[in-house]
């Protein structure tokens, strides 16, 4: 939602009160971005509250402070003040420290949730809109220098936006002040929408991206709920790992998982975007199993997280197990279904998915019961065998002409923050509704591994096993 307005296509009685939304970096802490909300003036038949806020309320005006029929904490309209007010705050020091990151320069922070809960009249149904996304009516945003608001993230600072259009979906790219992005954004965008065609579902209408430079961690971050992602300047669409890619999937994961299939969120990621990377020509099916046996993760069964010898285990030892799935399930139909169908199938489970429905999902779409393989390589810590001829999506992907426009937006207000801390070691954390991904060379731990590597991939790729 960047700084824009929504002209109002419906009678005023039957939308929520109009906002003016006004974005600043808080003068006191500099890693804390403040919004300040103020209403029109609402119709005198309205009953009107904003409830399910995140973030911390500083002040408001006009606003009682109230409870929801379920205790929740809320604010209620007091029905006399004609512009009533509420200012929030959130920070960058929330999470786990990868998430967001503020510098002297520009910060990226968590955009708070709300929900206006109103009745048009005081015998109508409660209706709810939120704010911060783009379908409120008469929303407008402006910011006290430059900056982007999304759903899930804020930014602030100077930058430089990229746009591209392809088959209904929008793609907005934010390269940070500093960023440079490792490979062009042409090249983001041709990645982007080639991976998009060949996902299953239906694509979101529009995806918006971030490139953060130093200090941001280097990996990847993504919000599976509200189509945002960011990724470290550094990241390359080249190899197995093609972060792009990565975090677009889990754009495209709708899925709620339960604790035995906490595994396969950030599995299915790493593989589609190996998968789709060999598909553009990226990278190799051999570089993508020397990167998946890279490391060994002894006793680590996927179903059962307390045994993970670490964070990796979804990342190479799913993903692995996952390209080994899909080659089952494309034997078992003569190529006419793969992993792409279970992923599709999965988005549209109603309720969360635990381990016995993604076995009964993925009998459904082999046609035949694999329970005894998923048994053994999911509950288990046992490997399946894999060789590189395990096949990938079918068809050749038509080269997509890119026609992206750039503008630049500049601002002078924000130079002289200093932020403590703001070269902290990043940690991993565990499956969310954001996710975050690990990536970067082999280093010394390759060089060490490469010769039984090799070794291994040559006995492999020398037949074609099937499961």
């Amino acid at each position: 939602m960047a700084a824009q307005s929504t002209e109002n296509s419906s009678q005023p009685t039957e939308n929520p009160p109009s906002v003016s939304i006004f974005v600043d970096r808080s003068a006191v802490d500099s890693a804390t971005i403040q919004y300040r909300l103020v209403f029109d003036e609402p119709d005198s038949e309205n009953t009107f509250w904003l409830i399910n806020y995140t973030g911390n309320v500083v002040s408001s005006t006009g606003f009682i402070s109230d409870k929801m029929h379920k205790n929740e904490q809320a604010l209620r309209w007091d029905g006399e003040t004609k512009s009533p007010s509420v200012t929030i705050t959130s920070s960058a020091n929330e999470g786990n420290g990868q998430e967001y990151t503020a510098t002297n320069r520009w910060i990226l922070g968590p955009t708070p949730q709300l929900s206006v809960a109103w009745a048009p009249s005081r015998n109508s149904r409660w209706q709810y809109r939120q704010p911060f996304q783009e379908d409120y009516p008469n929303a407008t945003v402006k910011f006290a220098d430059s900056g982007v608001l999304g759903s899930t993230f804020t930014y602030i600072g100077a930058y430089e936006e990229h746009t591209h259009h392809a088959d209904g979906q929008q793609f907005q790219l934010i390269v940070a002040n500093d960023a440079a992005p490792a490979d062009p954004p042409s090249e983001i965008f041709k990645s982007l929408t080639m991976a998009s065609k060949h996902m299953p579902g239906k694509s979101p209408d529009k995806v918006l991206a971030f490139v953060l430079p130093d200090p941001s961690w280097r990996g990847g971050y993504a919000s599976p709920s509200r189509d945002e992602l960011w990724v470290h300047e550094d990241a390359r669409l080249s190899g197995p790992r093609n972060l792009w890619i990565h975090e677009y999937v889990h754009t495209r994961q709708s899925f709620e998982l339960g604790k035995e299939m906490m595994w396969f969120r950030e599995a299915s990621a790493a593989y589609f975007a190996s998968n789709l990377s060999v598909e553009q020509g990226r990278t190799s099916q051999s570089d993508v199993l020397q990167l998946l046996t890279a490391k060994k993760f002894d006793e680590s069964a996927l179903s059962k997280p307390n045994t993970w010898a670490s964070h990796e285990v979804p990342y190479y030892q799913g993903a692995y197990t996952l390209w080994a799935l899909d080659a089952r399930i494309r034997n078992a139909t003569n190529g006419e279904r793969s992993l792409f169908d279970v992923f599709d199938r999965m988005n549209s489970h109603e309720g969360t998915i635990d381990y016995g429905d993604f076995k009964r999902i993925v009998t459904n779409i082999a046609g035949q019961s694999i329970d005894p393989w998923l048994n053994q390589y999911v509950t288990t810590s046992a490997l399946p065998e894999l060789q590189e001829d395990v096949g990938s999506i079918a068809g050749d992907v038509e080269s997509n002409k890119v026609d992206d426009s750039n503008s630049r937006k500049t601002s002078g207000g924000n130079g002289n923050f200093s932020i403590p801390d703001a070269n902290r070691l990043p940690v991993m954390i565990d499956d969310s509704s954001l996710t975050l991904f690990m990536w970067g060379g082999l280093g010394l731990v390759g060089l060490v591994f490469a010769l039984v590597v090799a070794q291994y991939i040559s006995g492999q790729i020398k037949r074609i096993r099937k499961f």
